[in-house]
């Protein structure tokens, strides 16, 4: 295996539009035989990562017909196999972000952990992204092997298209954080905790201006 195969495409995505069917699917805003392909990938990706979760999932988290405005896949992948290694989605959009770091209903924790008010109104639009379904193919060879340079590839990706804007992610807690504290490493800020899907996460902030891409 060559580390030179392992590439990383970003797809923008149009919202789930309902056909006379009764059918939805997943559409590209640029559509063509190599991006359908990817976004057909990343669905079966998706669906394998999370296969055993302890997540309270319905079939919105795998054909995100949750998303109400444009969004965007990250794929990195195996370009002579095709084989994806990684993906996840991130999106713009202010009302679904807010839904999203509310979390389940009579929760409650995003007020018992805030350590500082997240007030989305506070930024302008295209400003903060929340990225999620993070999805790695533990199953591959590629993946155990070069799982080190197949992550920096994605942040690099997702540092380069949007290097003047803050990230947001949902990281699941664990007993020893130790999920956490390699968020932190990477220079997240611990925002405040929600229940989402019924499991405790953690909710970070990164400010990308403040990042270097690794090389």
């Amino acid at each position: 295996m060559d580390i030179s195969n392992i590439e990383v495409t970003t797809i923008h995505m149009q919202p789930r539009e309902i056909s006379a069917e009764n059918k939805t699917e997943r559409r590209p805003v640029i559509s063509n035989e190599h991006t359908l392909n990817l976004i057909s990938q990343e669905a079966f990706l998706r669906r394998l990562a999370y296969k055993n979760t302890i997540l309270k999932t319905g079939e919105s988290f795998f054909d995100d017909s949750d998303m109400k405005s444009d969004y965007f896949l990250v794929v990195v992948y195996d370009k002579t196999t095709h084989l994806p290694l990684l993906s996840s989605r991130y999106y713009f959009d202010k009302p679904t972000i807010a839904k999203c770091l509310k979390g389940d209903a009579r929760s409650g924790i995003e007020t018992r952990h805030a350590l500082e008010p997240l007030n989305l109104n506070a930024y302008k639009e295209g400003e903060l992204f929340l990225a999620d379904r993070l999805s790695g193919n533990i199953h591959s060879p590629i993946y155990r092997q070069f799982r080190n340079h197949i992550f920096s590839v994605y942040y690099n990706e997702i540092i380069r298209l949007n290097k003047e804007c803050k990230l947001l992610l949902m990281v699941r807690k664990e007993p020893r954080e130790k999920l956490l504290s390699g968020y932190l490493r990477l220079g997240f800020n611990r925002i405040s905790a929600t229940l989402h899907k019924g499991k405790e996460h953690w909710i970070l902030l990164l400010d990308l201006k403040k990042v270097q891409p690794n090389a």
